[in-house]
């Protein structure tokens, strides 16, 4: 994705979306094929690397999570938006456990008392539970 973002020219862009398109009902999806499009259609250089480090998190990371809060807010947080929203919006979710600011605004939706390292769990797998909704959004199939 990294050399996808980085080397492509437009018309190079434009030819693999044309593909892309015509081949993306002929297989079964592929686990980032929605960010392999977005990497091609509409790169940020500095989500690529927040983006790998999501793909190589272990189940640890995920330890404390509330799973139901979770589900909750990335359904609440993304009722009513396009799904090219949708795709800002998770892209915006990368490394935000890290945020202070971030994770006082998340706490402040989860029961009273909840602790830092859960919170940060929480916000962890919101992005898990946003790639199960809609990591194969419908948007990634748009010009």
């Amino acid at each position: 994705m990294v050399q996808i973002a980085l080397t492509r020219t437009e018309a190079e862009r434009r030819e693999y979306l044309q593909q892309f398109h015509a081949g993306h009902h002929d297989r079964e999806p592929g686990r980032l094929d929605s960010f392999m499009r977005w990497a091609y259609s509409d790169p940020r250089l500095e989500d690529v690397p927040l983006l790998l480090a999501e793909v190589d998190r272990t189940d640890d990371d995920y330890a404390g999570a509330l799973d139901h809060e979770a589900d909750v807010l990335v359904r609440q947080r993304s009722h009513g938006k396009t799904p090219a929203q949708r795709v800002a919006d998770y892209l915006a979710l990368l490394g935000m456990e890290s945020s202070e600011r971030v994770r006082a605004a998340i706490a402040a939706l989860l029961p009273p008392g909840t602790p830092d390292p859960a919170v940060a769990a929480t916000v962890r797998q919101m992005r898990r539970r946003w790639l199960e909704l809609y990591g194969d959004d419908p948007f990634f199939w748009e010009d």
